[in-house]
Order: structure tokens, then sequence, then C-alpha cells
């Protein structure tokens, strides 16, 4: 994926914030109406260049209207403020996925001071560093991770929701042993036999919800 080249206007404001003091580099500053062009730069770039693809769940979202995608931080911002502007860390996501993924830590190692621009610096499939389909694949709304990377995504973004809600299972309520099943099926690494028991639980799992009637 090509990485966004920012406007002069907009490169003076990220440069003025990276000659900042590291003390002075707050996230917060991603909220700040000065940098709205910069926001807006980010997300039409993205948009288009993933056409109108959400970097994590790869579903299309057919329209460029700004409120509907995030400037997603592949590095959270709050973790590391210093990286906030890098394009290379800038991707556009879906609204489901920048919540479910939140804060969560990608690197291998978050102690690294320079920027991580290697695949093998990230436990995620990263949108700017790794092929999508080298670590998931989509049967419909089911989704398989293929590598450990894939199983990684899978389970910080929740790709797994859309086979459940396709099931009819999206207003259940949580429950630990569902959960414990879905990640049997999702890890990559779970021998055959253990997770043929999980898909049979899971199945029992849906058929319930299925047969019991509507409140």
């Amino acid at each position: 994926m090509n990485p966004v080249k920012y406007g002069a206007a907009c490169q003076a404001l990220i440069d003025a914030f990276n000659a900042r003091e590291p003390a002075q580099k707050n996230h917060n500053y991603w909220d700040d109406p000065a940098i709205g062009p910069v926001r807006a730069e980010i997300k039409d770039h993205y948009i288009a260049e993933q056409n109108r693809r959400c970097c994590y769940c790869n579903r299309e979202y057919p329209t460029n209207n700004k409120a509907v995608w995030d400037g997603e931080h592949i590095i959270a911002k709050k973790l590391a403020p210093r990286f906030m502007f890098e394009p290379c860390n800038m991707a556009a996501s879906c609204k489901d996925c920048n919540i479910a993924k939140g804060e969560d830590e990608v690197r291998v190692d978050p102690n690294r001071k320079s920027f991580p621009d290697q695949s093998k610096h990230y436990i995620i499939v990263h949108p700017h560093f790794d092929e999508y389909y080298d670590h998931i694949r989509w049967y419909g709304d089911a989704v398989k991770p293929l590598t450990p990377k894939g199983g990684e995504l899978v389970g910080m973004c929740k790709l797994w929701r859309f086979g459940v809600a396709k099931a009819g299972v999206e207003v259940a309520p949580p429950n630990a042993l569902v959960d414990g099943l879905i990640g049997v099926m999702m890890d990559p690494q779970a021998d055959p036999l253990t997770k043929a028991v999980a898909i049979e639980g899971y199945k029992e799992y849906v058929r319930g919800r299925a047969q019991k009637p509507a409140d």
C-alpha cells in the first residue's frame, strides 16, 4: 500500500509537532481542530488507496464519507505519540474494527525507539508491510487465520463477529464458554481433534440459540 504524502500545509503542521520535545507530544493533539486538514488528507488518501475497504476486516464500505471511516493508527497514538503522523502508521478502518482493536499493543518490541518499519516488528497483519491474504482467508462471513499474525488480528479486531452475526447470535449475552470455543476454532496452532470438538460445541450452541423463542 502506498503511504500518504502530505501536502505542504499539512506537512508544516506535522513538522511543528515532530519538533516538540518528547514530553510535549501528546496524543490528544489528534483531536485539535488545527489539524483537521491533516486528518482529512489521511482519510481521503487511504479510503481511495484501500479501494474503500477496511484495512483489518477487508469489508467494502462503498462510500467516501469520512464520517463512516476512522483514520487508524496501527500503533495506537496513545502508546507512541511520536508516530502519530508517520505515514506507514496510518490507514483507514471501519469503526467496528477500530473500536475492537482499541489501544492494544501491536509491536513485538514496544521499547523500540525508532519506527518499526518491517513486517517482523509486528504481531498482527500490517496494512503496509504484509500481504493480507497471506495471513487471512475469508469464506463468506467466516474467517480463517492462516498464520499466527492472522490469528492475532482476528482476535484483536474480533473478525469472527461477521460469522457470529450471520448465525443469529449477535445479541447473545457474554458467554465465556462460547468465547473459548471461538478462540480454539480461530487458533491456527490448535490440533485437529481439539478444533473438531470446539466446532461441534459451537454448532450445538448455535442450534440452541436458533431454537430459543424470541422474547
